[in-house]
This record gives structure tokens, sequence and C-alpha cells, in this order.
């Protein structure tokens, strides 16, 4: 596959509905600012999609919500994934390689 291909991958979380997951969404979209992002919603969860590389920081959910959440909130709300998965303290980082 060469760069190209795999940059085209989309990756993200699939978060559950409610109140961390449209708090994920909206920070996916402040953190991702120059990528393409695309959001399927189904009836209990949502699927992310972002192209090639997705961030999400715990300081962008935590300010959405108006209260701090750590990464375990959103593993706890968090399904699954596509993609590889980086988790620090303050940040996820989901990669097409």
């Amino acid at each position: 596959m060469s760069d190209t291909a795999a940059q085209a991958r989309f990756v993200g979380p699939v978060m559950r509905a409610g109140e961390i997951g449209e708090a994920v969404i909206e920070a996916i979209h402040e953190d991702n600012t120059d990528r393409k992002i695309e959001v399927e919603e189904h009836e209990s969860y949502f699927r992310v999609k972002v192209e090639g590389e997705c961030l999400l920081t715990m300081a962008t959910v935590s300010n959405i919500l108006g209260r701090e959440v750590l990464v375990s909130d959103i593993e706890m709300n968090m399904p699954s994934f596509e993609g590889f998965i980086r988790v620090e303290t303050e940040k996820m980082l989901f990669l097409s390689k």
C-alpha cells in the first residue's frame, strides 16, 4: 500500500451516544481543524471518522463539558475505535499506520 493510500484511511473512536460522546465529537472538530471529519450517527452510538490521524485532547473535552475529563472517562464510553491508538494522560491519538 502506498503512503497516499495509508493517509487516506479514516481513523477515530466509536462513542456511545450521550453527553461524553457529543463532547468528544465537538472536541475532535476543534482539535483537528485541518482534517476531513465525518460522523456517522446511529441510535446508540457515533462513529467518528477522521482522515489519516485523529487527535483528542482531554483539555478540549473538559472545556466543552465544563469539568475535568480523564482518559478513563473517554475509554468507558468508547466501545471501539478504528486505527491504531496511542493513549497518554492528556490526549488520545488515533493513527492510520
